[in-house]
């Protein structure tokens, strides 16, 4: 048995407070929240997307302290923005930067803003949006080559694109056969099977309970893998949240609006310019202006007085509109011109051919249940728990942040991540 200290952190993306109640009953996460820490009231980001919840994680930093303030970057001209998947996005330090320093062996599995990190094991999550791109080569370009050719040739045939359960299986795979080969000292694998699945049929169902039993075998599953390998009373093991989802009937296009009105312009389906521009984090959006616009106080002042008649229509189902100071005090990005939050059930998209349309009639990114709103409402709230070496048995916290994560499991490595927003859970640590 290998006596040195591992630390593995397994993120159930969209899985939320809403589902604890359910797996709870389940073997194998029950038995990790009995052995060890457990909250299950952690706010996630704003906006609550995917990059910069992981990235929050890692930092131990709110979206704009560490840069990834949404999925993809703002590409006004472009309809499908580059994704912030590479390294080189983030601002600050992160707790592989910090592992690989120290010399310890690394590990990232679909571990979203990986792309060209410094780690020794890497499968980036990578999402290629230009014609010429490859998804193969891209991966190969940001990842660890050698190891992504041999768990391509062993596994590769389990894929079926990025559908559900088949890629989660790929990564249960490739996870096992890294744990037994390489055996890291921080490994940090990202499953997506109950996000995709909510999007897909909706935030409740028997589809999404299939899921979550699928994740307690995972977790079950990778825990015997560890056992026989190493000294599981030198392992830390960590399960978590990013965010979770909300029900959602109803798509709204500011984007329609905002052209009508003459803020931006399209040529053959194509904006060519704009004043004003919205970009979409499904369950909010960001409001960009053209800087060249930014002293224009009739422009202005034109554009407050539309945000008020957006706000008062409840067709639009926006709920609230925060300036661009309140969004960067929730840790959204400071540059926007406003943050647009919408009511439950509505979500934002960028298109600009039509107002609103209801989610079973679009051709465009249909979702049955969404995220990128508010951390503040219930339904969007995830957990964080742990047990094993360094965390106490039986600790608990009635509520925390993402970003006190990365600050715990650093302190939990022997590690520090310098200038964080968050802070240690005390109560958690052995």
């Amino acid at each position: 048995m290998d006596n040195k200290r591992r630390t593995v952190i397994v993120s159930l993306d969209a899985v939320g407070r809403r589902d604890m109640e359910f797996m709870l009953t389940l073997p194998n996460f029950s038995r990790i929240v009995r052995e060890g820490f457990f909250c299950d009231h952690v706010y996630s980001v704003y906006p609550s997307l995917t990059y910069p919840a992981h990235t929050s994680i890692v930092t131990g930093r709110v979206p704009n302290r560490h840069g990834i303030v949404n999925n993809t970057l703002f590409q006004p001209r472009r309809d499908n923005p580059d994704w912030m998947y590479k390294r080189k996005y983030i601002q600050g330090t992160t707790l592989y930067d910090l592992a690989h320093k120290k010399g310890l062996k690394t590990a990232t599995l679909l571990w979203p803003v990986t792309g060209g990190a410094k780690v020794d094991y890497n499968i980036p999550e990578i999402m290629v949006t230009r014609k010429l791109q490859n998804q193969v080569i891209s991966c190969l370009a940001n990842g660890t080559p050698g190891y992504l050719l041999k768990l391509n040739s062993k596994f590769g045939k389990m894929r079926d694109g990025i559908n559900q359960p088949a890629l989660d299986d790929f990564l249960m795979a490739s996870t096992e056969y890294t744990i037994r080969n390489y055996n890291p000292d921080l490994l940090m694998v990202h499953f997506t099977d109950v996000d995709t699945t909510r999007h897909n049929f909706g935030p409740e169902g028997p589809k999404v309970t299939e899921a979550l039993k699928r994740h307690d075998k995972r977790l079950g599953d990778i825990l015997k893998w560890l056992e026989e390998t190493g000294d599981m009373k030198e392992t830390s093991f960590i399960v978590l949240g990013d965010h979770c989802q909300i029900g959602a009937d109803r798509i709204v296009y500011l984007n329609k609006l905002l052209k009508d009105k003459g803020f931006l312009t399209e040529k053959n389906g194509k904006i060519t310019d704009y004043r004003a521009i919205t970009k979409s984090c499904d369950g909010s959006s960001y409001l960009y202006i053209n800087e060249n616009y930014a002293g224009d106080e009739d422009f202005l002042e034109s554009l407050t007085d539309l945000l008020n008649e957006i706000k008062s229509d409840p067709e639009l189902g926006v709920e609230e509109i925060y300036t661009s100071e309140e969004a960067a005090e929730m840790g959204a990005d400071e540059n926007c011109f406003a943050m647009i939050e919408a009511k439950p059930g509505f979500y934002f998209l960028n298109e600009t051919e039509k107002l609103t349309e209801s989610v079973n009639e679009t051709s465009n990114h249909k979702m049955l249940s969404i995220h990128g709103c508010s951390p503040e409402k219930e339904e969007n709230i995830t957990f964080f728990a742990g047990f094993g070496a360094g965390i106490k048995k039986g600790a608990r916290v009635d509520s925390m942040h993402l970003w006190d994560e990365g600050p715990t499991i650093a302190k939990l490595m022997g590690l520090y991540i310098p200038d964080a927003d968050g802070r240690v859970i005390k109560e958690m640590i052995e």
